[in-house]
């Protein structure tokens, strides 16, 4: 026979014939049964090394699932205790953005007259002149900032006189800016704060309208709120 066929033949000998059988046989002087026999045998034995074969690919398989189910869950715990971490640092972060102050309120406004001034006994009396000096106005945006600074004097004693940092922000919409401000008096470290309403177009002077409320005691005997005016004359920045 071909060498080829040969080896095909020895690779799987239960593919022999019997007649090949039996020359077989006769070469190597055993019985026809013997060489049977030992086709069996070869045959038997590449049966087991097969399932030995496959046993151990599906051994690998079984093993090789499992430590992919293994990482797909170390996957998933991580995400989930990421994930609750994140919430955590979240509700930290609310919690520190909480407010401090918060109430409910109801009432009730009533728009003044110049008449009903005179009858209003909440305004403390008129104590100060000020002077702003070199204020300067940025806006960006709707957002509005002043900075600078402001004499104040006492109206009863020209000599006490006091040179404070003034500050304000705020919304300027079209020529109205409303500003909160803080004036700050750098010797007896009080501070001051209120409210403002101004017309301050972006060309030309501007002029309006504060409130604040007193901590010291009206010598008048009157209210703690205080309200008065504000001019401002635009100068060109150098």
């Amino acid at each position: 026979m071909g060498e080829s066929t040969l080896y095909k033949k020895w690779r799987e000998p239960q593919s022999f014939t019997e007649f090949e059988l039996r020359r077989i046989a006769n070469v190597l002087s055993i019985s026809y049964e013997q060489a049977s026999a030992l086709c069996v045998e070869v045959k038997n034995r590449d049966s087991i090394q097969a399932e030995q074969q496959i046993e151990t690919l599906n051994g690998f398989h079984r093993r090789s699932g499992v430590l992919l189910i293994a990482v797909i869950l170390v996957f998933v715990l991580l995400s989930v205790v990421l994930h609750l971490l994140s919430e955590i640092r979240l509700d930290k972060d609310e919690l520190r953005k909480l407010p401090e102050y918060q109430a409910r309120y109801i009432g009730a406004g009533v728009d003044l007259a110049p008449s009903d001034l005179g009858q209003e006994t909440a305004f403390h009396s008129s104590l100060y002149d000020y002077e702003f000096l070199d204020i300067t106005v940025e806006t960006l945006g709707e957002d509005i900032s002043l900075t600078g600074k402001m004499r104040w004097t006492l109206k009863r004693n020209k000599q006490l006189t006091r040179l404070s940092e003034f500050s304000a922000q705020g919304k300027h919409l079209g020529d109205t800016a409303a500003l909160v401000y803080t004036v700050k008096d750098p010797v007896d470290s009080d501070v001051w704060i209120g409210t403002a309403m101004m017309h301050m177009p972006r060309s030309g002077d501007s002029k309006g309208y504060w409130m604040t409320i007193h901590n010291d005691k009206d010598p008048a005997g009157t209210g703690p709120f205080a309200i008065g005016t504000i001019d401002l004359i635009r100068r060109e920045i150098n």
